[in-house]
């Protein structure tokens, strides 16, 4: 949308992505490596960058003055994420804890671990899980959980001056996370772990900056 002086795009996102391995590297929340690997099936669930809703809106308005306003606001639904035994606990018995392949082992799940009410504190049911028994796999699935959404507002105001010849000189001012949201990481999904089903972490609070800019 472009309208006497105001550029303006948005879109929404509705999407869904399953696969068995969503990467060769380990990520926060998924090992991308199988508990089995004589039952590959186990593996299959969401991908871990599968975001089901995502919704983008940015802006550019000229102002009088040779001042602009502009900004993004950004929303999306949780990544999810795998419960997992500690890197250290070779529950299965396979070895791969030994070889750097830790994190692979999964506990077993009694019904819907999801909680009702989702809080740092609490992000799911961890009453749920629990360990199996020694030289077996776990029955949890693969990013069977949800983690936090993501909201955020970035804003700018620039003003540009005219300069002698072709140079202008613009100044900056900018906010990031302008609304301090609170967006909180993935919980802790180590069964044993102390903290086990809690969110230790968040991203970035707001940040302000200033700057100037000479173009010519």
């Amino acid at each position: 949308f472009d309208q006497a002086g105001l550029l303006l795009n948005a879109a929404y996102t509705l999407g869904k992505s399953m696969d068995d391995a969503s990467g060769f590297f380990t990520s926060a929340g998924d090992p991308n490596f199988p508990q089995d690997s004589a039952n590959l099936d186990a593996e299959w669930g969401r991908s871990s960058f599968d975001l089901r809703h995502r919704f983008s809106v940015s802006f550019s308005y000229e102002l009088p003055f040779q001042f602009t306003l502009a900004g993004i606001v950004a929303m999306q639904s949780g990544r999810p994420f795998t419960v997992a035994l500690l890197p250290e606990v070779d529950n299965s018995n396979t070895g791969r804890s030994a070889l750097g392949f830790g994190a692979n082992d999964r506990p077993n799940v009694s019904g819907n671990a999801g909680a009702a009410s989702p809080e740092p504190n609490q992000w799911f049911d961890t009453g749920a899980f629990s360990m199996p028994a020694f030289g077996t796999f776990g029955s949890a699935g693969r990013n069977i959980l949800e983690g936090p959404g993501y909201q955020n507002v970035n804003l700018a105001l620039l003003k540009q001056i005219p300069l002698p010849g072709r140079a202008r000189l613009q100044l900056r001012a900018e906010a990031f996370n302008l609304l301090n949201r609170v967006n909180f990481d993935l919980p802790d999904n180590f069964l044993g772990s102390p903290t086990f089903g809690q969110i230790l972490s968040a991203g970035s609070p707001r940040h302000i900056q200033f700057g100037a800019r000479l173009m010519f």
